[in-house]
């Protein structure tokens, strides 16, 4: 049997590292997606692709960090305060957004897949290999 040490550290590790992937997804997207080439159209397609992958990866980083209902719950809330933070790092940066609530749950949503995405991924990963090393399964 699995130890439960640690499972509130682990969604709290969770949380944190959905509430930062979004604005990095963000920010840090364009900025990939635009190295070395100025800020051009064949940028933001970059950028498109870059973004998506690293809320993947972000997702993938969380399931093996966290599981079960609670862990997932902790990365949605993370998600919900990393859009937040995107708000707050824009008016920052004197550039804000300005969003209608139904733009913040479209974008809200927009950035959750992948991450949720990813999440089941490791989940479902970790789940394969548990079985493995159990024996569970058809006989070889």
């Amino acid at each position: 049997m699995e130890s439960q040490r640690y499972t509130v550290l682990r969604d709290w590790s969770a949380l944190a590292v959905a509430a930062v992937a979004c604005p990095l997804a963000v920010f840090g997207g364009s900025n990939l997606g635009c190295v070395g080439q100025g800020l051009s159209s064949s940028c933001a397609l970059t950028a498109v692709w870059i973004s998506p992958l690293l809320l993947i990866l972000a997702g993938i980083i969380t399931g093996l960090i966290t599981r079960g209902w609670t862990g997932l719950f902790a990365v949605g809330v993370g998600v919900i305060l990393g859009m937040m933070s995107i708000l707050f790092l824009s008016a920052a940066a004197g550039r804000p957004v300005p969003v209608d609530f139904f733009s913040g749950v479209v974008a809200t949503v927009w950035f959750s897949i992948p991450i949720a995405v990813g999440y089941g991924l490791a989940r479902a990963g970790r789940w394969l290999l548990g079985r493995r090393k159990r024996g569970d399964g058809t006989p070889t």
